[in-house]
């Protein structure tokens, strides 16, 4: 049986044991360990207490030695993330013959349904969207349909996803996921939504940011709580006003924005909600970024014939429009977390139509508003709303190419999806070799993935640290898009790569299929720079 174990300097551990989930955790907290211990598709908890015993201990990226001749100096620095999957069973050859409604309205926790297609090829649900301020999509058996302006970065839903039965009706058809039959029972289609995390809490309006004194950007005026009910209320009671306050089903717990009193620190307010509510998980509300640049545009080539479907995945990032993608019925569900409904950018249709070019078709949660300074900013809350749908939603695979701080909330919710058999797969991020860890790659249960040339030279303005798994292709991409194609460089871009190659191979999550995949990519990587694991290409170039 082989056994390896990578150590970060932080006490950061991944161990193959023969088949040991590649993501498993073993954070420590308080001086105890926490022991990875979850069967095929566990929901098991750890203890009583879901929130104990979840502290981070990732490695720093502090290695920076790297020969020149080694390094890509191209430009362009990104991040990407991954939404929700909806799997069918798990033996089907096309095992995402999925339908599901989208809808950006506020109320709408649109998901995914999922069914059994004996079509190889066909795929049983077409992707509709709704007109710039319709946050309904249509529904649809296998045609697609586009909508929305997709030059458009405002907050309107362009694209959703047909159900086998049509929008609006919740009737049965098959589907195997919780709560979603292509249709909801209340407002506009998707799925049913209730006790999803993000039901009363998207908002459009800009969010101002503010900087602690470890240099990590949050939400001004905010913290979030994840606990009780009555760990909320005690906070009310002492002056921190809820804003909002929406159910975690994935860690059976509320999550809830609270107003901080008049005049009060952030870190004063951590202390002081860490008394009020000693068993609950507090946190600032912190921003994350997708650093994109050098995202340029080529005229578009001769289009390949369309992929066969072999899989599905989830991405969390921005909105995409269905008819910027090379193949629009790809985009099976989509939904807004950060505003009214989804609104198509760049960044987020670059990784979809990536991983539709590998075959992927994919469910879209966009976590992304705009600060007051007018930049492109996701939440802590956003991100938990949607890994939360995802979890719900069965989706196996999730990428995620966004880069922050270090977030217990979000900590918390990646070693929940490693324990039930989902995969995270986030982009290492791109502050260069001296950045800190970036999150959430750098959280024990996720793989993090860095960017090297055709060449395999790795990428510039790359991270490097122990928290590096894999190294895939990310520097002058040329993406595929339903217009001009797009030339990019980047780990948000290497990411969904790895997260596709995974996602052919795992349609329901299951941890012993996931540990199984997993061992394989390592076995198969091809070892770059130093030999075995390393801080810049970590297990090396993942390779067929």
């Amino acid at each position: 049986m082989l056994t390896i174990t990578m150590a970060t300097t932080k006490g950061r551990r991944i161990s193959l044991l023969g088949g040991t989930f590649l993501g498993a955790l073993s954070a420590v907290a308080l001086g105890a360990s926490l022991a990875f211990a979850s069967g095929p598709g566990s929901d098991q908890e750890p203890d009583d207490d879901p929130f104990e015993d979840v502290s981070d201990n990732s490695g720093s990226g502090s290695d920076n030695d790297v020969p020149d001749d080694d390094v890509d100096d191209s430009g362009g620095d990104d991040a990407s993330d991954g939404p929700d999957d909806d799997s069918g069973s798990a033996g089907d050859d096309d095992p995402d013959s999925s339908g599901s409604g989208s809808g950006g309205d506020d109320d709408d926790s649109s998901g995914s349904e999922s069914g059994d297609d004996d079509d190889d090829d066909s795929d049983s649900s077409g992707a509709g969207s709704g007109d710039d301020d319709d946050s309904s999509g249509s529904g649809g058996g296998s045609g697609s349909g586009s909508g929305g302006d997709d030059d458009d970065d405002d907050d309107d839903d362009n694209s959703g996803s047909g159900g086998h039965s049509g929008s609006g009706s919740g009737g049965d058809n098959g589907g195997e996921h919780r709560g979603s039959n292509s249709g909801s029972s209340h407002s506009n289609s998707g799925d049913s939504g209730e006790g999803h995390a993000s039901a009363d809490s998207e908002r459009s309006d800009p969010l101002e940011i503010d900087t602690d004194e470890r240099g990590d950007e949050h939400v001004a005026g905010e913290a979030l709580l994840t606990g009780a009910q009555h760990d909320v209320d005690a906070a009310a009671a002492a002056g921190f006003m809820p804003i909002s306050q929406t159910r975690l089903a994935s860690l059976d717990s509320v999550i809830a924005r609270l107003a901080l009193p008049a005049g009060m620190s952030i870190d004063h307010a951590m202390l002081r909600l860490q008394v009020l509510a000693p068993l609950a998980l507090v946190s600032p509300n912190h921003a994350y970024h997708n650093a994109q640049a050098n995202v340029t545009q080529a005229p578009a080539r001769r289009r390949a014939p369309a992929p066969h479907f072999v899989g599905t995945m989830g991405i969390i990032d921005t909105g995409i429009a269905a008819e910027d993608l090379p193949q629009p019925s790809a985009l099976l569900s989509q939904r807004a977390f950060a505003g009214a409904a989804p609104a198509p950018r760049e960044h987020g249709g670059a990784v979809a139509a990536l991983a539709i070019s590998q075959g992927i078709r994919v469910h879209v949660a966009d976590v992304f508003g705009t600060s007051t300074a007018g930049q492109q900013v996701a939440s802590a809350q956003s991100i938990a709303g949607a890994l939360d749908w995802m979890m719900e939603n069965q989706v196996a695979v999730i990428n995620i190419s966004i880069e922050g701080p270090n977030n217990p909330i979000l900590r918390a919710l990646v070693r929940r999806a490693s324990e039930r058999g989902h995969v995270i797969v986030a982009a290492a991020g791109n502050g260069g070799p001296l950045a800190q860890p970036a999150y959430p790659a750098a959280f024990d249960g996720s793989l993090a993935i860095t960017a090297i040339d055709a060449n395999n030279r790795v990428y510039a303005r790359a991270n490097r640290g122990d928290y590096i798994d894999f190294a895939e292709h990310g520097v002058n991409l040329i993406v595929p898009t339903g217009g001009d194609d797009l030339v990019v460089s980047g780990t948000s871009f290497a990411s969904p790569l790895v997260a596709a190659r995974i996602a052919a191979q795992l349609q329901a999550p299951s941890v012993e299929r996931a540990r199984a995949i997993l061992d394989d990519l390592r076995a198969r990587a091809l070892d770059l720079g130093d030999p075995g694991h390393d801080t810049i290409f970590g297990w090396g170039a993942v390779r067929n």
